[in-house]
């Protein structure tokens, strides 16, 4: 894990239980964003060449990965990467800034703006950024970098890239069709030109800072950096290497509802008839993926209502929103809670999240996308 809070497990949990937030309220005004915190990527990306040739997304997408295979136990052993399959949730490559601003800038004062628009593209822009857009290149810096040369797969979709990505990947274990696979995303928040394009379609918190359900008033997203994976094994594999599992993947479950009226309090419900928690035995929590966007928030909100008894939090409160990554990241932390049989402290006024001190055996891991996409997961502790 790598985000506002730092890397690695221990990091998170003392970070999300913390009074203060690792929040930029003056860097992209009006906007707030949760930055990336400082990382020494030469301890997971050792080659300055290399770094050199990525964009941050790809930078913090390598890291997180590097993380996850050494937690694993995996890093260096090229006999296991040479079987670990790897699916990859990503966006698009970084812009040109410069570029981007001085044709804009300029082009509305052409005499031909069409021919001026033409000759700038092609010789402005560098042959190696549209290289550089391509999105399964972060699957391709973690082979060439932790030598991962499985299988690969790259989904692009946001949200539900994440969730699918994670889907896939479990499937894939319980059909028999893969022992080993490294999982998760990244993103990076601090793009103005990524900031531009969710303020146009009006999905950005503006003003103040409040947590994901303190926000109907104002409806809008936080942006987070953040990067993400996971490393999921079948538990015969896991055991026959003397690997220590953290936590177990039961069940991931994903929708694309159009979202007419109450279409994400629907989704919800229906997934959670066929996710089937154990509510007998198991004490569950939910840890929510909510953007703090509407309807999609609300309708989430409406949901949880009916779901009386069991605990919640936001994890957008604390490391704000990643689109790709935010289920992975979201799995990572279920298993904090689970390893620690206790909640993160809640971050709302709203009463969405009551205090609860478990211990849980179970968490519910839900992700609403900020305008499509529906996931949800299942992860209990090992027995």
């Amino acid at each position: 894990m790598v985000s506002c809070l730092g890397e690695g497990a221990d990091t998170h949990w003392q970070g999300l239980n913390a009074e203060s937030l690792c929040l930029d309220t003056k860097g992209f005004a009006p906007y707030c964003v949760h930055p990336l915190a400082q990382i020494d990527l030469d301890r997971q990306i050792p080659k300055k060449t290399d770094q050199r040739q990525m964009e941050t997304w790809q930078r913090i997408g390598v890291y997180a990965a590097g993380l996850a295979l050494e937690n694993a136990r995996l890093k260096g052993n090229r006999e296991l990467l040479a079987r670990t399959d790897m699916i990859v949730a990503a966006g698009g490559g970084e812009r040109d800034l410069v570029v981007d601003s001085t044709v804009l800038t300029k082009r509305g004062k052409s005499a031909n703006p069409d021919v001026f628009l033409n000759e700038r593209l092609m010789s402005d822009l560098r042959p190696t950024l549209f290289l550089a857009q391509l999105s399964n290149l972060l699957a391709g810096n973690i082979s060439i970098v932790h030598g991962v040369t499985g299988s690969s797969r790259t989904f692009m979709g946001e949200e539900g890239a994440g969730v699918e990505a994670v889907r896939i990947a479990l499937a894939r274990i319980q059909g028999g069709q893969s022992n080993l696979a490294l999982v998760g995303g990244s993103y990076n928040a601090e793009r103005k030109d990524l900031l531009l394009l969710n303020n146009s379609g009006g999905y950005l918190l503006r003003g103040p800072f409040k947590p994901v359900w303190d926000r109907s008033a104002s409806p809008g997203m936080v942006p987070g950096s953040l990067g993400a994976f996971l490393v999921l094994e079948a538990r015969g594999h896991a055991e026959a290497r003397g690997a220590k599992p953290l936590a177990r993947l039961l069940r991931v479950l994903s929708e694309r509802s159009g979202r007419p009226g109450q279409a994400v309090t629907r989704a919800l419900g229906e997934m959670w008839k066929k996710l089937a928690p154990d509510r007998g035995s198991s004490r569950a929590a939910i840890i929510s993926g909510a953007t703090g966007t509407e309807p999609a928030t609300g309708e989430e909100r409406t949901w949880l209502k009916t779901l009386a008894g069991l605990p919640v939090r936001a994890s957008g409160s604390r490391l704000g929103h990643g689109f790709e990554p935010q289920l992975p990241m979201n799995l990572a932390l279920a298993t904090l809670v689970l390893g620690r049989k206790k909640l993160f402290a809640r971050l709302d006024s709203s009463g969405v999240e009551p205090d609860d001190d478990g211990p849980f055996d179970q968490v519910i891991v839900t992700s609403v996308g900020h305008w499509r996409g529906e996931g949800m997961a299942l992860v209990e502790a090992v027995k």
